[in-house]
């Protein structure tokens, strides 16, 4: 009986050794697994922090041949230098949009007639149309069928399409209705000329002759 418990004891003390073997063993593979994570993480991070430098230099680089002028260790000047070119760029090109969109042709065909502030003989037209080699002559031949005179004009042709903005003086004081209403009909029917396919002096001289 005493052996039977000595022999029980025994296995009991052994069952407890190696359970505290195994918890042992485990708390160290488990903690050597988070430092093994923790490595790899540092190892990763290290890389992706070693390319963000070696992009931002590769950039700097590019800004300095730019710049030949700058001293070439000066990162800070090489990017003050960047942001202010840039902001004299967009603020050239904001003036040069101002100034072209004036003279840049619509996709639509327009005919304006409009009196000038404080003038009773001036009026400012704007045509917009297809370009077509007779376009001047059918705008000029519109204008002289009221009597007008032009005294300032612009243009410009894009993409296949003419814009013209001209001042004109009518020969009556206050250009009489029906002179700015016969001028509008007759830049309408140079603007239609094409579209219609006939010789302008056909359209002109047919509505007005």
């Amino acid at each position: 009986m005493l052996s039977s418990l000595q022999g029980c004891n025994g296995f009991l003390q052994h069952q407890v050794l190696v359970d505290h073997q195994r918890k042992n063993g485990d708390g160290k593979s488990s903690s050597n697994t988070k430092k093994n994570k923790s490595k790899d993480s540092a190892v990763t991070h290290a890389v992706a922090e070693r390319k963000r430098r070696e992009r931002i230099n590769g950039h700097l680089h590019t800004l300095k041949k730019l710049f030949p002028y700058l001293p070439k260790k000066d990162k800070p000047r090489v990017l003050t230098e960047a942001v202010t070119q840039l902001k004299e760029l967009r603020k050239n090109i904001a003036q040069q949009l101002e100034l072209s969109s004036l003279f840049i042709p619509s996709e639509n065909d327009v005919v304006i007639v409009n009196y000038c502030d404080n003038e009773e003989r001036t009026v400012k037209t704007t045509v917009c149309c297809e370009d077509r080699p007779a376009l001047n002559r059918d705008i000029s031949s519109a204008i002289q069928s009221v009597q007008g005179r032009v005294v300032k004009a612009e243009m410009a042709t894009v993409g296949g399409r003419t814009k013209a903005e001209m001042v004109v003086v009518l020969a009556k004081a206050n250009g009489g209705e029906k002179d700015v209403a016969q001028l509008k009909r007759a830049l309408k029917a140079v603007v239609e000329n094409r579209a219609l396919g006939l010789g302008s002096s056909m359209i002109l001289g047919r509505r007005f002759g």
